[in-house]
């Protein structure tokens, strides 16, 4: 069997057990605050990310890994495996994508392969772990593996609901949706990743209408019977997001739920307070825990 490395950034957010027990290597993207730069899941955790965001004057601003960063990578992991492929944030979103691919070319060798997720943190983090299960248990092939990959990200959704447009707007991240973005400020907008970039979804005049819809939304989803692999994701809101995915287990039978975290690159252009639901059409019976 050939063997295959696995490569994703940061804006996967994999939980460190995840990302040790199958031997995932995460490239880091930096976040800068007050002057000072952090790489992302090295230097500053979540809750201290967070906390430092609420008393910072101005908004953190993100870069991504330099394309010397992937080529040392890969080929540090090319001495040990066969192959490597890489799942990286979207291209719409991040410069993440273009730098793994310029990476890829550093290393000149058709054994290394940089997918662009088209959508980050869970949406991300979902297929990964699939891959990762399915090589190590079943001995899946690059093609087996870029052949699921390619399945879920094609049926692949995302609602998420923001606590404010503020960051996000600020950041320049809201694509389609930046013409409304005067009209949304007295309503709470569901947003999703539309081709790649963050776009609005729907309208709604309440936060507390925002969650009952995007959960109306994944039931009717659930509902048409296909088997699905779901995200909570959250922003520094774990009590809410654990309640959320309790509440969809007992009433949802043919989907696996997982909680997830968006950690300070992500955070910096959403804002904290964000729930979401990220989820593709469950083709691995990887467990969840």
């Amino acid at each position: 069997m050939r063997t295959i490395a696995l490569v994703t950034d940061s804006t996967a957010y994999l939980r460190d057990e995840d990302r040790d027990r199958y031997e995932i290597t995460v490239v880091p993207l930096q976040v800068l605050m007050n002057g000072e730069s952090f790489r992302e899941g090295v230097d500053l955790t979540h809750r201290e990310f967070y906390e430092r965001m609420r008393n910072e004057k101005t908004l953190p601003t993100t870069s991504q890994p330099s394309p010397g960063a992937f080529a040392e990578v890969f080929e540090r992991l090319l001495q040990t495996h066969d192959e490597v492929l890489c799942l990286t944030l979207s291209d719409g979103l991040s410069g993440t994508f273009a730098s793994a691919n310029q990476g890829a070319q550093m290393v000149a060798t058709e054994r290394v392969c940089v997918v662009d997720s088209r959508i980050a943190s869970y949406g991300i983090a979902g297929p990964l772990l699939d891959a990762a299960w399915l090589h190590r248990e079943q001995g899946a092939t690059r093609e087996q593996i870029l052949a699921h990959w390619g399945t879920a990200l094609a049926t692949m959704k995302s609602r998420f609901l923001l606590s404010s447009l503020e960051a996000l707007h600020r950041g320049g991240r809201i694509g389609g949706a930046s013409a409304v973005f005067g009209a949304l400020l007295q309503i709470k907008p569901i947003l999703t990743v539309r081709d790649g970039k963050i776009d609005l979804y729907e309208k709604v005049r309440t936060h507390r209408k925002g969650l009952e819809r995007i959960l109306e939304e994944f039931k009717a989803d659930a509902a048409q019977g296909a088997p699905l692999q779901l995200g909570v994701v959250h922003a520094n809101r774990p009590e809410d997001a654990l309640s959320m995915a309790e509440q969809l287990r007992s009433e949802v039978e043919n989907a696996s739920i997982e909680v997830a975290e968006l950690g300070p690159v992500i955070g910096a252009h959403v804002g904290e307070g964000l729930l979401a639901l990220v989820y593709y059409e469950r083709t691995v019976n990887r467990p969840c825990e």
